[in-house]
């Protein structure tokens, strides 16, 4: 079977989802990616470059700025009539284009190619609940700008968002989710729940399990169930700033706390202001970005708790899959399949610093439930969501439309 995934660019995590598809289902994969960075890839955001160890091919296509400024990929169709595959998988927001695209429409028609919308979802409406979405849920930017228009043309942005999607959902012939809130979603437009496919996300569990094995033999372990761990891009949407506002409550009652992020970004010199004004001396460490997987694995591992105060997602698989208790409010939507609150982990209210010191006070004064959290969300990647299962949900998928795909 031939597949093509068309991406902004290929991170860590989906060369390993690849390569996976590739050695174990035998799918024979290529990728379609734009010549330069990608023009929505976030500010920070690590990309693969050892192609090397890719088993799949790469092509590559000039991207550009096409309806409502979306990115989109010039003469796709010309690469789809080269690779003739069975089955385009295309995410959010290149598939807009692709509705418009009518060559590359028309190839696949010619050629029998089943279309796969994938998405998180996250930051969608329902079908005609765009109005009252958007207002209560804003779209907003990793600088957290809302990025909906004000004014009277807010409603024909928002009912237009909403068509759009629709349609979109009418082309494909099957989608994939990230978390399970999209099936209400999709279902609201018409989208058959046979035809929706639940794959999850993950990083590497299969190497992050290999690594964290080796360091376990050589002793690594925790050494201060009072240090708390941020991992992820120093950008706004990702609340450092509320982290460390709720580390600055708690350095009086909690004399080991330690604060250490992991991550660069833009907001990284406004984040140490912050730290030095208001948080004692030594408690926050700005460790920087990390990429070698040993490195990055001893400082979660030496660490007694995770939070994401804000928007993000993988890094929470990351450090659960080290055995980490992990506190979050509202992420990407994938929060709420990978934990249970009060068994794996802890929600707090969105925004809320209070909220979020009673909750890492209750980690931080109970080692007892904190180390039974950190056991029930490594249990969680074990034996729910880890590579192995989410590359599988991708092979069911595509073993779907092999077999509904009408004879020629």
């Amino acid at each position: 079977m031939k597949v093509a995934f068309t991406f902004s660019g290929l991170t860590h995590y989906l060369v390993a989802l690849l390569n996976k598809l590739v050695s174990t289902h035998g799918v024979e994969v290529s990728v379609i990616l734009p010549k330069e960075r990608g023009i929505s890839i976030g500010e920070g955001v690590k990309l693969g470059d050892e192609t090397s160890s890719y088993l799949f091919r790469v092509h590559y296509l000039e991207e550009f700025r096409g309806k409502f400024k979306k990115p989109y990929f010039r003469k796709l169709h010309q690469v789809l009539n080269e690779i003739s595959p069975d089955i385009l998988v295309m995410g959010w927001p290149y598939i807009i284009n692709y509705y418009f695209d009518s060559a590359a429409r028309k190839i696949a028609k010619e050629k029998g190619i089943s279309l796969i919308f994938r998405e998180i979802p996250f930051m969608v409406a329902p079908r005609n609940q765009a109005m009252r979405y958007y207002r209560e849920f804003p779209v907003i930017n990793e600088n957290l700008e809302v990025e909906n228009p004000g004014g009277f043309s807010y409603y024909p942005w928002a009912f237009g968002l909403n068509q759009i999607r629709n349609r979109i959902y009418r082309l494909a012939d099957a989608t994939m989710i990230y978390a399970s809130h999209g099936f209400e979603i999709q279902e609201s437009f018409g989208v058959e729940r046979d035809r929706i496919f639940l794959t999850y996300n993950s990083p590497d569990t299969e190497k992050i399990a290999q690594v964290r094995h080796r360091l376990l033999e050589e002793g690594v372990s925790l050494s201060n169930p009072k240090r708390i761990l941020h991992l992820g891009r120093l950008v706004k949407w990702k609340r450092v700033d509320l982290l460390i506002e709720a580390v600055a409550q708690l350095a009086g009652k909690h004399d080991s706390i330690e604060l250490c992020i992991i991550g660069s970004g833009p907001e990284e010199e406004h984040l140490k202001q912050l730290a030095m004004q208001h948080v004692p001396e030594g408690v926050v460490r700005f460790l920087g970005s990390i990429y070698d997987a040993e490195q990055l694995a001893r400082e979660i591992m030496t660490s007694g708790i995770y939070v994401l105060a804000g928007m993000g997602g993988l890094s929470i698989n990351e450090t659960m899959a080290y055995g980490l208790p992990v506190i979050c409010s509202r992420c990407d939507g994938t929060e709420k399949d990978l934990i249970s609150d009060g068994v794996s982990g802890l929600f707090f209210k969105e925004g809320d610093p209070d909220d979020l010191v009673r909750k890492l006070d209750l980690l931080l004064s109970d080692p007892f439930k904190r180390q039974s959290m950190g056991e029930q969300a490594l249990s969680v990647i074990r034996d729910k969501i880890n590579l192995d299962t989410v590359t599988q949900r991708f092979a069911d998928c595509f073993e779907y439309l092999n077999n509904t795909k009408p004879e020629s």
